[in-house]
């Protein structure tokens, strides 16, 4: 049997065993600081993939964890590394979130890929898929990293096709500036708003020979995983390329491509495995319409709900929850490019009821390792360890009870629908409500995000039954009695703290 034949057959069985549920909750790992942490948690040497413990999976499936997306499992080249181990910015850095750092934390970042094969610290592409035949067999997905938009600067492609790179523009003499280019005239990895990456070697989108070789790097991942989480990637839509490399491209030989990157390659590898996931990092206005457009399944939401809770204005966080399409955002508090929910919400209060948001609406519910222990020390992208800290129990204990609450069918499988908070003392604006139904299971959110006490009405339009029923507040495990026809007409009070969330199960 060929190779491509074997190929074929493993994306085929692959689509049929496993099956991504709705709404799905993820939790986003690092991939080396992870084994790091096992090791230390083990007191024994956890050096590969495979040798994750059943336990740490078992734990996943029973908190309700529907995909883990493992960053950083490419291979990485030296010069990243000293680099990182020498620039004075970066060390500076390091002695901010890590006083005390020794060379051995410093591992390089893992967006300085030299090709699409496992970093030899984790093992290889087999330790790769042992790991996600583990996950399948407990109904977990793995989410595994795709770079597009730059490779690092001592990459295999840099020797090998230096001309999937974008280069100084022709009629541009050496010596080039080495703000943008390297000694070789290829440019150095950026944004349109930012200065280089200087780890980083830029690659031509307007180069058709580039697109193939990138949708074969998708379609290898495709064999080993069961989605894909993109890095940035509104820079390759062709009018953000465009705006970053036109300068330098429009008197080259390769002209303005005229269908989108990610539209033919998202379509490529859906031919081959449908049910393959498509996570896109974005921001900035009007991309997330147009990567949505392409076939993206999901979105980060980070300038819409995460600005807006961080924002704290809650008639523009009422507003863009009751008319935004939520089915395919992917909604968080916290993950590797931002700061702990704790430090950037300004306390564990205010870090709880922003998750407890994020967390009940309808898309994909975006977890990162270390938020159900309430860290709030970041973990650099550059280190193995983040500074220690104690567990944060009531925060542990929030979290625990909102992934049961929330591992229910209904907030997966159910209807989701925007409540008014109808006024009853002049505070029901601190308040916000929405619910989920599914034949008979029902569950009503309620938060107040605000540091003072709210009372308000909510009404329930699909309560069942007459007189009164019974309705259980699932956090406090409390029951109350209430009448039903008052729940559908004029609306059940609910009084809550500065920062609270209640969530009822009712008929």
């Amino acid at each position: 049997m060929t190779r491509l034949v074997v190929l074929f057959l493993a994306l085929i069985g692959m689509s049929l065993a496993f099956q991504w549920q709705s709404h799905p909750t993820i939790i986003e790992l690092s991939a080396r600081p992870y084994l790091y942490k096992l090791s230390r948690q083990t007191g024994r040497s956890i050096t590969t993939l495979s040798q994750i413990p059943d336990s740490e999976l078992d734990m996943f499936a029973a908190s309700g964890i529907h995909a883990i997306y493992l960053m950083g499992v490419w291979s990485l080249g030296p010069f990243g590394l000293h680099r990182d181990q020498t620039d004075p910015d970066l060390i500076r850095g390091y002695a901010q979130v890590l006083p005390g750092y020794t060379t051995d934390d410093i591992i390089g970042s893992p967006f300085a890929i030299t090709h699409f094969s496992c970093n030899s610290q984790l093992g290889s592409d087999a330790d790769i898929g042992h790991l996600r035949d583990r996950l399948h067999a407990r109904g977990i997905a793995l989410i595994l990293d795709f770079v597009p938009n730059h490779t690092a600067v001592d990459a295999d492609w840099m020797s090998s096709n230096p001309d999937y790179y974008v280069h100084a523009a022709p009629g541009v003499s050496p010596p080039y500036d080495p703000n943008r280019y390297m000694p070789s005239g290829i440019a150095y990895g950026r944004d349109p708003y930012s200065g280089a990456w200087p780890d980083t070697a830029q690659l031509n989108y307007w180069n058709p020979d580039l697109r193939t070789a990138q949708v074969n790097n998708l379609l290898k991942i495709a064999t080993l995983a069961d989605g894909v989480r993109c890095d940035m990637a509104m820079l390759e839509l062709n009018s953000i390329f465009a705006q970053t490399w036109g300068g330098e491209l429009r008197p080259s030989k390769y002209p303005a491509p005229t269908s989108e990157f990610w539209r033919d390659a998202i379509r490529a590898v859906k031919a081959k495995n449908p049910t393959f996931v498509f996570l896109a990092e974005t921001y900035w206005d009007g991309t997330v319409e147009a990567l949505h457009a392409c076939g993206f399944d999901f979105l980060y939401d980070k300038d819409g709900l995460y600005n807006q809770l961080q924002s704290g204005y809650l008639d523009n966080l009422r507003g863009y929850i009751a008319n935004m399409n939520f089915t395919y955002m992917a909604h968080f508090v916290e993950n590797h490019d931002e700061v702990r929910a704790i430090a950037g919400f300004g306390s564990p209060a205010r870090a709880d009821a922003a998750a407890a948001v994020a967390i009940t609406l309808p898309g994909m519910r975006f977890y990162f390792d270390g938020q159900w222990e309430g860290k709030k020390n970041k973990l650099d992208v550059h280190l193995r360890r983040s500074a220690d800290e104690a567990v944060n129990v009531p925060v542990q204990q929030f979290y625990s009870k909102l992934l049961n609450i929330t591992d229910a069918p209904v907030f997966h499988s159910g209807a989701w629908r925007y409540l008014t908070c109808s006024d009853f003392d002049g505070t029901s604006w601190r308040l916000m409500a929405w619910s989920w139904s599914m034949g008979s299971e029902k569950r009503l959110v309620v938060v107040n995000y605000s540091d003072t006490k709210g009372i308000a009405r909510v009404r329930i339009p699909d309560v069942a039954g007459s007189g009164n029923v019974v309705i259980h507040e699932l956090f406090s495990d409390e029951t109350y009695t209430r009448s039903a026809s008052e729940m559908r007409d004029s609306g059940l009070v609910v009084v809550l703290e500065a920062w609270q969330t209640q969530i009822f199960s009712y008929p």
